[in-house]
């Protein structure tokens, strides 16, 4: 880590992982997390009501690790709040523990974060390790507003250091504290997701930039906690009630780009439907643009 990063209280990053249950993903992700970043960092680990063994770890831990254990499951939102309430330093890190770092993932992020005040979000790319292939560059959205992860199943990162969105996954986020508390954190209303697109989108609503680097690049192990889904309908239909009237007017945008770019390679399996809404779209964009 850069020797030169701003602290506070000694600290130059507080990081908050949620755990329930995923032992060995956990130790795993805990390793490559030594193993990458220095020990000017702090590592709140929420137990949200975890198995035996996974709780049994978790004790274990000494610094820079610090346990705090719900009894009752509790989510991810509410777990990464009251993780939050706990830190410490000027920057936060949300993690997801499904995760593996690698050599040199930090220091492009905290970069960029560190670009200017308007910076609210930094994300990664992230790197799915079944298939080799990425996860998630980014977030944008359709035109009914509602989120994809760009370059999903492609081979290699975008080029450029980094691009703007209008979201990026908490699996892994850089922001800074004030901001995430400023903003009241994750909408617990949600259970076990959009929390993080539903935060982006207000910081955008606010003038905030939500920037993914292209230089971080991550494994992600995908939706390993038990109960990821439980709750994918009704998060979706929470987000689309608040959310996707914005969202959907940067998807009218974001969308026909990124449906074409998607497919540009695997032309056979297009939707001729959409791939006829998607260049009626970008046409309209190009005549309206300025």
């Amino acid at each position: 880590m850069h020797q030169d990063l701003k602290t506070r209280n000694g600290l130059a990053l507080s990081i908050v992982v949620p755990v329930h249950n995923c032992r060995e993903l956990t130790e795993a992700c805990f390793d490559s997390l030594l193993r990458t970043v220095d020990g000017t960092v702090e590592v709140v680990v929420v137990d949200d009501a975890s198995d035996k063994e996974t709780s049994t770890y978790l004790k274990s831990l000494g610094a820079p690790f610090r346990v705090i254990r719900q009894e009752a499951n509790e989510g991810y939102a509410k777990s990464i709040n009251c993780g939050v309430a706990e830190v410490r330093a000027e920057r936060l890190l949300l993690l997801n523990n499904d995760t593996v770092l690698t050599p040199g993932w930090l220091e492009p992020m905290i970069e960029l974060l560190d670009r200017e005040e308007r910076v609210g979000a930094v994300g990664n790319v992230q790197v799915n390790p079944r298939t080799g292939l990425l996860d998630h560059a980014g977030v944008f959205f359709d035109p009914e507003g509602m989120p994809t992860h760009a370059r999903k199943n492609r081979r290699y990162p975008p080029r450029g250091a980094f691009r703007e969105w209008h979201a990026a996954s908490a699996a892994c986020l850089l922001m800074r504290t004030e901001v995430f508390r400023q903003f009241s954190g994750f909408d617990e209303a949600y259970r076990n997701g959009f929390e993080d697109i539903d935060l982006c989108v207000r910081l955008c609503e606010a003038g905030y930039q939500i920037l993914v680097s292209h230089r971080s690049v991550i494994l992600h192990h995908v939706s390993q906690s038990p109960g990821r889904h439980d709750h994918n309908e009704a998060n979706s239909l929470l987000f689309a009630s608040r959310r996707a009237a914005t969202a959907a007017v940067w998807g009218r945008r974001e969308w026909p780009t990124e449906y074409l770019h998607r497919y540009a390679r695997y032309w056979w399996r297009i939707n001729p439907r959409l791939f006829v809404r998607a260049l009626g779209m970008m046409i309209a964009n190009s005549l309206t643009s300025d």
